[in-house]
């Protein structure tokens, strides 16, 4: 049976490929820097040893691989640590290249590239920019690819919406919102975006192709919380926080260890992030994402 590697198999998206794919019967191996500590995750998995900020360590780890999976992430993202090499370039980018010239040189057949909406080589922000020359890395491989460009992903285990989740539960009278709560995003839950991504690896109709991938909703970030909270059944005003003044705190914050907040990551997560699911839909017509109500309640109730 060919090998399908993940490389960020341990992160949120990653661990729900893993998922999608065992269900259908894939064989897979995940790419990770510490193999004793992933396998405590009890993925149905195989695990290799390797680091996209070690090129050299890449090319054992993809030998006999058929289709490998470029999903990393630094830890901490989107908040960039430069000083322990965690920034968008040196991992997205330069560590997807590495992947890539890893990939070419073991002769894997075929790449999946999960990318962002709004990636663009020429970007003035960094993470579009990484996103982007990675896309390019991936077209100029000779190889079999697809990339996969996701808006906002949600799910039981992100960081993310989840915050908001906490925010509106642990916060009485109202809901800090960074900004004014108008980016506009179009919300995946986790698992329809994993769909995608199986079936852009186990087929070939959206190979040469860049599929966007995004709820049926587009949404601002102010409904993004007003549906939360309309499914925790809670009701509160949005308290509306200045970027300027937002900045100010996370200037003194990404100072610090721990990585609990940069300018940087302030302005990551008020951008719009809307994608245009009109090819994948075409390409993957079982491709049917599910609106963010619904996706809220399957595991809110529990959560």
């Amino acid at each position: 049976m060919p090998q399908i590697l993940i490389a960020g198999g341990t992160g949120f998206l990653g661990r729900a490929f893993v998922r999608g794919l065992d269900r259908r019967g894939a064989q897979v191996v995940v790419l990770t820097r510490d193999p004793e500590r992933a396998a405590k995750l009890g993925l149905p998995v195989e695990y290799v040893r390797g680091d996209v900020r070690r090129p050299s360590t890449l090319r054992a780890a993809l030998r006999g691989i058929d289709t490998a999976v470029l999903s990393v992430q630094f830890p901490g993202y989107p908040v960039e640590a430069p000083a322990r090499g965690r920034t968008f370039m040196e991992v997205d980018a330069r560590g997807t290249a590495a992947l890539v010239d890893a990939a070419v040189d073991a002769q894997v057949r075929k790449l999946v590239y999960v990318s962002g909406v709004g990636a663009d080589p020429h970007a003035e922000r960094a993470w579009y920019r990484a996103k982007g020359l990675a896309e390019a890395s991936v077209q100029a491989s000779g190889l079999a690819h697809a990339i996969v460009r996701p808006s906002w992903v949600y799910g039981p285990e992100d960081r993310s919406l989840n915050r908001f989740v906490a925010l509106i539960r642990g916060i009485p009278f109202l809901f800090p919102q960074l900004g004014s709560g108008r980016g506009r995003i179009t919300p995946i839950h986790v698992d329809d975006l994993a769909d995608l991504v199986c079936e852009a690896v186990l087929g070939t109709d959206g190979d040469g192709l860049t599929l966007e991938a995004g709820g049926p909703e587009e949404m601002t970030l102010d409904d993004v919380v007003r549906t939360a909270m309309r499914v925790l059944r809670r009701r509160k005003p949005i308290l509306h926080l200045p970027i300027p003044l937002v900045k100010v705190g996370a200037a003194f914050l990404e100072r610090l260890p721990g990585q609990l907040l940069s300018r940087g990551a302030v302005d990551f997560v008020t951008q719009d992030g809307v994608a245009d699911s009109r090819v994948a839909r075409d390409r993957f017509p079982s491709f049917q994402p599910r609106a963010l109500a619904p996706g809220l309640e399957a595991y809110l109730s529990g959560f």
